[in-house]
């Protein structure tokens, strides 16, 4: 019997009106939202294949002291070039946060250690359309669909008189609930995935899209989640069907849970984190740690200073050995004053990021009651589109930068600067980048994402079974009749 009601149920939906115009809209929004995200995808991917050629041009402009630089050695450690984060295919499909993330990051010391770049600030018109893609069309789109072909599966019934018919036959109440819920729960998976399933196969078809093995496996994970995600939806309209005799009710009910799990319920959390946990400014960070810069600063030049005071400010400079002296002494200055300041910046860096991170992850627990947030917490993680790639990205760059990079420059600024002061004896001074150490992102994919995603479907399992429970309790007290 449980077997002819759900065919019954499939039947129902399929062959109404309401089904086939959702359908249709539905297929479109996702394959429209698929193309944008291809289409993206390869623009990005063009800019960042031409920002690396403009690095590579940049870095032939400082391999000779005739280029087109002024001054090359200090525009080269001053203002530097720029290394690019590469995008990343799986933002076709959930973009996150793609848009207000920087792409370059500089390697001189005179511009800010940041990301910069987004494509908001190349193209401030992004920011007045906003993207279309698929993890926004199922969080929003289909959600609201699924409720819609689910809001009246049970006092739809009561209403059209056809409830009474249906107890009738020999089928117990959790029958008819299990019935209700998969009668559509199935349509409206199978009217969904299709479209998606052909839009990525065609998009494979066409080329110029490279997923990974891993890559593979998150992305299964994604479309796992839109399907968990749907059928909470769809948990979520029985269960306001079977709250009701009335279907105008229910969907009273259903577009207050949708628009406070999706709107409110994310920003409340971070207000309330706020409160609770408030971290400082990313201004009031860079405040101390210039403060701290200039402070070390002033100490390194008292420091050379005095040194120049006690060896005769009139004397030192007239001499090879003097000025070669006065080298070796700033250097040591420098040495100790770089040591000393790396460990005030690890600390003042440390503790901002715990504050910050402190304060994001009661938001992000908090935001977890939403299964919306959940659901977009989860994808974004899992695709690479969010902050976490954007840290891990920056974290290499910093590595290099503060490892090689630095060493190299180190090495290369103590050699010119004793050839400038004494040529005879350490030989001439001549200006080229040779052996300088390349930044090389390799992705990663860290088990955390994972093991968050599993934290995310375990909230959106448990939103299942509430709503199911919910159901199951309405419906044993619900009048047939």
């Amino acid at each position: 019997m449980l077997g002819q009601l759900i065919h019954k149920e499939i039947l129902d939906q399929i062959l109404s009106l309401r089904f086939l115009i959702l359908a249709a809209i539905g297929a479109f929004t996702i394959w429209l939202s698929l193309y944008d995200g291809y289409a993206n995808y390869e623009a990005r991917l063009k800019d960042y294949r031409g920002a690396r050629t403009m690095t590579e041009d940049r870095l032939r402009q400082f391999q000779n002291e005739d280029g087109f630089t002024y001054r090359p050695l200090w525009e080269f450690s001053g203002v530097g070039f720029e290394e690019h984060k590469p995008p990343t295919s799986l933002s076709i499909f959930v973009r996150g946060l793609e848009l207000t993330l920087g792409r370059s990051v500089p390697t001189g010391y005179t511009k800010l250690q940041r990301l910069r770049q987004t494509p908001v600030e190349a193209e401030p018109a992004l920011g007045v359309f906003p993207p279309l893609d698929l993890g926004l069309v199922v969080q929003l789109v289909l959600s609201l669909f699924v409720l819609l072909l689910s809001y009246d599966s049970v006092c739809g019934e009561k209403e059209g008189g056809t409830l009474r018919l249906i107890s009738s036959f020999s089928i117990s109440r959790s029958q008819l609930l299990i019935g209700k819920s998969l009668g559509v729960l199935i349509p409206a998976l199978t009217i969904f995935g299709l479209p998606l399933l052909l839009g990525i196969s065609l998009m494979l078809l066409i080329g110029g899209v490279e997923i990974s093995g891993e890559e593979w496996t998150r992305l299964a994970l994604v479309l796992l989640f839109f399907g968990l995600y749907l059928a909470v939806m769809i948990l979520a309209g029985v269960t306001a069907s079977s709250l009701t005799y009335r279907s105008a009710t229910s969907f009273v009910l259903l577009l207050t849970f949708w628009v406070v799990t999706v709107v409110v319920l994310p920003r409340i959390s971070l207000i309330v984190a706020d409160v609770i946990r408030p971290a400082p400014s990313t201004h009031e960070f860079q405040a101390k740690q210039k403060g701290m810069q200039r402070d070390a600063l002033l100490k390194r030049r008292a420091r050379l200073r005095e040194w120049e005071q006690a060896n005769g400010p009139d004397d030192w400079w007239k001499t090879p050995e003097g000025r070669v002296a006065h080298t070796l002494v700033y250097q040591k200055i420098r040495d100790e004053a770089q040591a000393a300041g790396r460990i005030q910046r690890d600390r003042l860096e440390g503790e901002f990021d715990k504050e910050y991170q402190n304060r994001l992850s009661l938001a992000v627990i908090l935001a977890r009651i939403s299964p919306a947030f959940a659901l977009k917490n989860a994808t974004i993680r899992l695709t690479g589109t969010g902050i976490a790639r954007q840290r891990r990205f920056f974290q290499e760059f910093l590595r290099y930068r503060r490892g090689p990079y630095f060493d190299w420059g180190k090495v290369r600024e103590d050699k010119d600067s004793l050839r400038r002061s004494d040529p005879d004896t350490y030989g001439k001074f001549t200006w080229n980048i040779n052996g300088l150490p390349r930044f090389s992102y390799r992705e990663r994919w860290p088990d955390a994402d994972l093991q968050n995603a599993m934290l995310d479907m375990c909230v959106l399992a448990l939103w299942g079974l509430v709503f199911f429970s919910g159901a199951y309790a309405a419906v044993l007290r619900y009048d047939l009749r």
